[in-house]
């Protein structure tokens, strides 16, 4: 009953920031603008496909980050990162792998791309869609943070959604069943504003 509880607040909470978030930002900004304050949704609903000097601003924080963290960002995760960047939609590992050999001489092993995705997951960089297995880079990489995805069916747009109500039901749920969680994807499917 305690858990039915928590649910039920927890959408009703997140349908509420996500309808408030949704009518700020067609209120207070065109379809093509960029609200550097908005930290609810991702690249795809507040900010354009971005541009490539963004995309290399981005890759050099990154950079920056890993190397003050002792991390390596080594060339290839640096363009499996960019090819995810670049990317329209969520990519596939298969994909990735296509595109990297197109650009490459050598042969492209798949363990070195799916080494390269597993470190841009474990720090945060990109996050893997459970229903498509899918990428999509993070719109908040340097800020953890817990987030919902919003897969819409018709277009395949993914939305990031991270508002602290997501992360105080997942902590309610833990400590009220005394259960440690090691990962959680939250996935909502279903039609996006434009589809609708």
């Amino acid at each position: 009953m305690i858990l039915c509880d928590m649910t039920q607040r927890f959408i009703q909470s997140t349908e509420n920031s996500i309808q408030s978030a949704n009518s700020q930002s067609a209120n207070s900004q065109s379809a093509n603008s960029y609200d550097a304050n908005c930290r609810h949704l991702s690249m795809s609903m507040c900010m354009p496909q971005m541009t490539a000097e963004q995309i290399e601003a981005q890759i050099a924080q990154i950079k920056q980050d890993c190397q003050a963290q002792g991390l390596r960002f080594t060339a290839l995760r640096e363009q499996v990162y960019r090819l995810i960047l670049l990317a329209a939609h969520p990519i596939g590992a298969y994909e990735l792998l296509d595109l990297l050999q197109s650009a490459s001489e050598k042969v492209v092993a798949p363990p070195t791309v799916y080494r390269s995705l597993e470190f841009l997951l474990r720090h945060g960089l990109v996050h893997q869609l459970n229903s498509s297995k899918a990428f999509f880079a993070c719109s908040q990489p340097t800020d953890r943070h817990v987030a919902a995805f919003l897969v819409c069916r018709c277009c395949g747009e993914v939305q990031e959604f991270s508002h602290p109500s997501i992360q105080t039901m997942l902590t309610e749920v833990e400590q009220s069943t005394n259960f440690a969680t090691q990962s959680s994807i939250i996935e909502l499917s279903g039609i996006c504003q434009r589809c609708q």
